[in-house]
């Protein structure tokens, strides 16, 4: 249920890609501030860790509570949960196998983030799959795991975005431009120096 890793090369999704956002309509409007294309790569191109990340933009007016939420993290702060649908049109048979990539083929890093520094320790590779069974085993130990997103709540933006497109209220737009595929990591702490 992640657009950016059902089209990893940013094929489909680009600046100007119209998408579900907070149950109204938005845009993408530019690459995330935390954007790194260049991460490593498995074989189907997903990334291992952090890559493509989007700044969007829509009308709060059309939002909707039920996709708006705000939240708090401890250690972290407040911040806000907000239901995004992204169309992948099928344009070619690459986007295609893309879009087919399963949960057992997609890895992620498993990081420590009670060390409180940019650089944390990491405890190797793990799969979706894993992550969403429930626990994942880190040096020997049981550790229970739980998604920061909702899946229940991505298949109902899906289903509603699927609705729209349906029956008409929502059109499919090229990208006008593509998102940057070059650019390497640039910590936000490094930004004010």
């Amino acid at each position: 249920m992640a657009p950016l890793l059902n089209d990893p090369d940013l094929d489909a999704i680009g600046i100007g890609t119209r998408i579900f956002l907070g149950g109204g309509i938005g845009y993408l409007a530019w690459e995330g501030t935390q954007h790194f294309p260049l991460q490593r790569r498995l074989s189907n191109r997903t990334p291992i860790g952090p890559a493509a990340t989007v700044a969007l933009i829509g009308d709060a007016k059309q939002m909707q509570s039920k996709w708006v939420r705000g939240c708090y993290f401890r250690g972290y702060g407040p911040s806000l949960m907000l239901g995004v649908g992204v169309p992948i049109p099928i344009l070619n048979e690459q986007i295609a196998v893309s879009c087919a990539v399963q949960d057992g083929d997609i890895l992620a890093p498993v990081v420590d983030f009670s060390i409180p520094r940019r650089v944390r320790p990491t405890f190797g590779l793990v799969s979706y799959a894993q992550l969403k069974s429930g626990t994942i085993v880190i040096e020997g130990q049981k550790v229970r795991t739980a998604p920061l997103a909702s899946i229940y709540l991505s298949r109902q933006v899906a289903d509603e975005l699927k609705g729209w497109i349906d029956s008409g209220r929502f059109e499919l737009t090229a990208p006008v431009a593509k998102l940057p595929a070059d650019r390497a990591f640039l910590p936000q702490d490094a930004l004010g120096s």
